[in-house]
């Protein structure tokens, strides 16, 4: 058996496999499909913490998984930036060898060649998370819903389903949810079945929050109390899905960390701090 790479990209949940192959391979019950032209170029130690390669597919030319989803269509839209992973395998005799993890740092388009090349690099996936860069501000350095800001963001979010979808102005109603009591269990009706309730959100809830679903996130810039705008595009949605959205935060201690989530006591900002240096702005005698 002549060896052959078997390429995954993962975008949240979503997955495509391919091979270099002339045919599709099928390795631990996953098949790998076919893509005639794809190829990637030599994979470049650059330092001991980065390693970049670049992977070419023809273009234009849809890309599929088996759900259908389009691979290119994330790279066209820009969807991809810090989103998309890729791990290169090298198959032969039955056993694979892990040649390539990293994550796509850019997309470059050759109208020329009619190509779409993908730069991977090693160095954006060991350094996926948050690297400690606290300031003296007034406002918070953490990110909401990270480890430091202690919330969960399952705990916050609202599942509702999307009504229409133009350009980048979401959308949607909320769906019901059960009642609970005063201990958390949900209360039931005269035949047992759960008592649920359409809870209605304000404008602004949303703000600066998030859309998400498989896994993949989406900033919402503004919202009222049944549409978003969202930051970007959100890759795959549709109409009629169900999707969650969480609120955000304005990072001050005053806003939605105190009204809100009553979470002042893990505020990293320090509001009190005067607005011009006397230092520098007056001639102290």
């Amino acid at each position: 058996m002549a060896r052959v790479e078997l390429y995954q990209f993962a975008h949240g949940a979503k997955q495509w496999r391919f091979t270099s192959a002339r045919k599709a391979v099928t390795h631990n019950n996953v098949t790998y499909y076919p893509v005639r032209g794809l190829s990637r170029g030599n994979i470049e130690d650059a330092d001991i913490d980065k390693c970049d390669t670049e992977i070419t597919f023809p273009y234009p030319m849809q890309i599929l998984n088996a759900e259908g989803d389009d691979l290119q269509a994330l790279f066209i839209k820009k969807i991809y930036y810090k989103s998309v992973t890729v791990t290169i395998l090298e198959l032969y005799k039955g056993e694979t060898l892990v040649i390539h993890i990293g994550r796509v740092i850019q997309p470059k388009f050759d109208d020329d060649e009619n190509t779409m090349t993908l730069v991977s690099s090693t160095a954006e996936t060991q350094q996926n998370k948050n690297i400690l860069t606290r300031k003296f501000q007034k406002t918070c350095s953490n990110k909401i819903y990270d480890r430091i800001c202690g919330l969960n963001i399952e705990d916050w979010s609202v599942e509702v389903t999307v009504t229409a979808i133009s350009s980048l102005t979401v959308d949607f109603t909320v769906n019901p949810t059960p009642v609970l009591d005063e201990n958390g269990d949900p209360v039931l009706d005269g035949e047992g079945d759960p008592v649920t309730e359409i809870k209605a959100y304000p404008n602004n809830y949303f703000n600066r929050g998030v859309l998400h679903e498989s896994g993949i996130f989406t900033s919402v810039i503004s919202s009222t109390s049944n549409t978003v705008i969202l930051g970007r595009e959100h890759y795959g949605l549709q109409v009629n899905d169900v999707v969650k959205l969480a609120p955000g935060c304005d990072q001050t201690r005053t806003g939605p960390c105190n009204i809100l989530f009553n979470n002042t006591l893990r505020f990293m900002g320090f509001p009190n701090i005067p607005n011009s240096n006397p230092v520098n702005d007056q001639i102290i005698k």
